[in-house]
């Protein structure tokens, strides 16, 4: 089978590898159909390592996305050759305490797909997951639509966590396919006051398309000053979905008394830093958000009854040979791309 590997720090090459087997009694061998490029593949591609972690090359990353049913293994009963599913990526144990407490994101033995050193990924012909990490493409929703549904789960699952009312005055800084799926939801739940930013045109123009009520480029517009303009009292709330420094710091500096920073972004470096004074004297607390729980289901519905219509996100299109490219085009944020997939 043809398989995407990341030899290296922005190399990217198309291998014929055995087909894989399965891993246990529940496994399902699965066909890719359409996989997305996420912000974390992109940082293992740009960067030798992430958070402080190394990356293992190669390896096959890749989590978002469609896949039809190939083979089951015998404890495997509910799905048959030839459906269509969407993939949940993380492989929780379900017996921990993180598990038992609901916060199966949180589980002390994770395994998530296209993780360096954890599981090969979906950028490959085939590969292998749970039966219980499969969730039917419903009829009516596309394969690129069904790979949609899990960057917004993420954005679903911040918003659970930042639990705020639709007055609120929120921030969104960074619109890449997660920021842009954020705004979505927040105008889906009426919230009318939308501030976001990017260093992409392109993501700016996507952004005011996707609802904000008002857009800016970082480059371009003093940002914290342009906002407290319209807003001088500060924003109630501000999801930070970029991980640059500059952006965490203008979130510290935009957020009022008494606010919430929704940190989504994951930074390249180990640690980053903040105005601890500011963030203590304004007393901000700061909710940082690993992935997403239990809302990948409930993503999938939103997509599949057009309550969030986010097709136009899927700019570009690539084929498993054309990977170079695919990862150079969305990594270097060419030609207006908002997302990009492998389609297998």
């Amino acid at each position: 089978m043809k398989a995407i590997y990341l030899t290296g720090c922005r190399q990217a090459r198309v291998e014929e590898v055995p087909e894989p087997d399965f891993q246990s009694l529940d496994s399902v061998i699965l066909k890719t159909k359409v996989a997305g490029l996420c912000g974390s593949d992109l940082h293992y591609f740009i960067a030798e390592s992430v958070g402080g972690d190394e990356v293992c090359y190669p390896w096959i990353v890749g989590h978002e996305c469609s896949a039809e049913v190939v083979r089951t293994g015998p404890e495997a009963k509910r799905y048959k050759p030839g459906e269509l599913v969407v993939v949940e990526p993380s492989i929780s144990c379900g017996v921990c305490d993180q598990c038992l407490a609901g916060r199966f994101n949180t589980c002390r033995t994770i395994k998530f797909l296209g993780h360096p050193g954890e599981l090969a990924g979906c950028l490959a012909e085939y590969f292998v997951m749970p039966e219980k990490n499969l969730i039917p493409l419903p009829a009516g929703l596309s394969p690129e639509e069904g790979m949609l549904a899990e960057p917004l789960s993420i954005a679903r699952h911040a918003m659970y966590l930042a639990s705020l009312e639709n007055s609120a005055t929120v921030g969104v800084l960074g619109t890449g396919p997660i920021g842009l799926l954020l705004i979505m939801l927040l105008k889906k739940h009426d919230f009318s006051s939308i501030f976001t930013t990017d260093r992409s045109e392109a993501r700016v123009d996507a952004a005011l398309k996707a609802g904000a009520s008002w857009a800016a480029n970082a480059e371009e517009e003093d940002i914290i000053m342009e906002i407290a303009a319209r807003q001088p009292l500060g924003l109630d709330a501000v999801f930070e979905v970029s991980g640059d420094q500059e952006a965490i710091d203008q979130a510290v500096e935009l957020v009022k008394p008494g606010g919430k920073i929704i940190q989504i972004g994951i930074p390249l470096p180990e640690r980053v830093s903040c105005r601890l004074s500011k963030l203590r004297r304004k007393e901000i607390t700061i909710i940082n958000v690993r992935r997403q729980n239990k809302c990948l289901e409930e993503s999938i519905h939103l997509l599949a009854e057009k309550r969030i219509e986010a097709s136009w996100l899927l700019t570009h299109r690539f084929s498993p040979e054309e990977a170079q490219s695919a990862f150079t085009t969305a990594a270097d944020r060419l030609d207006g791309v908002l997302k990009a997939a492998i389609i297998f």
